[in-house]
């Protein structure tokens, strides 16, 4: 993964959140918003995201807020690897992956009861 550049040094790539901390998300919206909370570089700015993930600040301000009504814009998977280099952990990927491996299991469980 890419190195986050920073005066002094740098930083490396993503690290993973505690997955039962994950696991609590129910939403990808939550899970976006619990991935933020936890970046490592907790003084930057939600235009700073914006600037490196290359999307408009209003779109951030979107995957950030509170309230989930349907007019709101999620997180585009083109954004999620920068996502995770930006704020610097793993946690949206993390959550997509645990709920592909559930739908993934149902399924062999189907297959095999058929």
């Amino acid at each position: 993964m890419n190195e986050l550049g920073l005066v002094g040094g740098a930083v490396n790539g993503p690290a993973f959140l505690p997955n039962e901390v994950v696991a609590k998300c129910r939403t990808y919206r939550e899970i976006v918003r619990l991935s933020w909370a936890h970046r490592r570089i907790h003084a930057m700015t939600k235009l700073r995201l914006a600037e490196c993930i290359e999307c408009y600040p209003s779109h951030v301000s979107d995957y950030l807020h509170a309230d989930d009504r349907p007019a709101r814009r999620d997180l585009p998977a083109k954004r999620l690897n920068a996502w995770a280099a930006t704020v610097g952990n793993w946690g949206v990927q993390q959550w997509l992956a645990r709920q592909a491996g559930l739908t993934y299991m149902e399924e062999v469980i189907a297959q095999r009861a058929a």
